[in-house]
């Protein structure tokens, strides 16, 4: 069975933090996040795809953290104005051998 993976970009993934940081926070907003994830990553300006599985809220760490920390860890580059691909589609297959990339098909 094929799936499709969405990678956010740098400022999808900031937003994705933000509202991690609130569902670690808020034991309401994460059951609403469980609930209905695509609704809230719409609430959160995320624009995600129609028929690709929501990323899953990562736990809450021990320890204290930040924000910024947090915001930095998800969507830091390592320049200024550096950006990563925004959307990336992975499909399982099982079956003859497939070149993993283009210059394997040459």
């Amino acid at each position: 069975m094929a799936e499709s993976i969405y990678i956010l970009g740098d400022e999808d993934r900031r937003k994705f933090a933000r509202l991690v940081a609130a569902a670690w926070e808020d034991g309401d907003l994460r059951a609403r996040y469980e609930r209905d994830p695509i609704a809230l990553l719409t609430q959160y300006g995320i624009a995600y795809p129609q028929g690709v599985p929501a990323p899953p809220l990562p736990p809450k760490p021990e320890g204290e953290f930040d924000i910024a920390d947090l915001e930095s860890a998800a969507g830091g580059s390592a320049e200024p104005g550096s950006t990563v691909s925004t959307i990336l589609t992975s499909t399982s297959y099982t079956g003859p051998s497939v070149p993993s990339c283009v210059s394997d098909a040459t």
